[in-house]
């Protein structure tokens, strides 16, 4: 039954959402962009239903937030595991050539790390080489502790612009590929004040998950 329910489409990555911190409709949305708002609105409904969230109304009376119970809590190590085993064991084609711009800078938006040597507020433009004009600019604020992503130019004064492949962003950021060799063969330039530039690997970080290597091509491919 629970192997039934988990294996509905999107439930897990849902799962993931939440238990990364959002909590309200539009920032789980943007964690799965892929997924239609109205789907989305469904399996919400079907996890509150089952007992894997509780649905919290705001004074306002428009605005909903979304909680794990403690049902949905012991499912972290279901989805840290799942998650693990992909960086692993799966190929790094298929997420290389298939990427989600918007669910990257989701990404790195809620793991970037907000040092106290960078000014407040602090702002990061991502300009993607490889992607339609339109998804090409990206900006995060950091600002009183928190960090908002923009994909809309607001006109706000810019600290550090990195100019980068979303591709090679990928392989960074997943820990295919070493940061330091990126900014060497300048396929990853980071452009703006040096106290700032040269602690770039520190405050732009990597993904959660980018500690684990690959298993070696002979194992992934015919295990041994």
């Amino acid at each position: 039954m629970s192997a039934e329910f988990l294996c509905n489409r999107w439930t897990i990555i849902i799962l993931r959402e939440l238990l990364f911190g959002s909590t309200n409709f539009n920032d789980i949305s943007r964690g799965v962009p892929r997924m239609s708002r109205t789907l989305l609105s469904h399996r919400l409904k079907e996890m509150t239903e089952i007992g894997l969230l509780t649905r919290h109304e705001k004074l306002t009376g428009k605005h909903v937030d979304y909680k794990l119970t403690d049902a949905g809590k012991a499912l972290k190590n279901v989805v840290v595991s799942m998650a693990c085993w992909g960086q692993e064991w799966l190929e790094i084609e298929p997420s290389i050539n298939n990427i989600d711009v918007n669910l990257l800078m989701w990404d790195i938006h809620r793991n970037i790390n907000p040092l106290p040597e960078l000014p407040d507020p602090f702002v990061v433009q991502f300009f993607l080489t490889d992607v339609p004009e339109n998804k090409s600019s990206h900006w995060l604020v950091l600002e009183n502790g928190e960090v908002d992503l923009c994909h809309v130019d607001h006109a706000l004064k810019v600290d550090v612009k990195i100019i980068v492949s979303a591709k090679k962003l990928t392989a960074v950021w997943m820990g295919w590929e070493d940061f330091g060799h990126a900014i060497k063969e300048s396929s990853l330039q980071i452009i703006g004040a040096e106290k700032y530039t040269k602690i770039a690997s520190l405050w732009l970080g990597q993904s959660t998950i980018a500690h684990l290597k690959k298993r070696p091509k002979a194992l992934r491919v015919n295990g041994g």
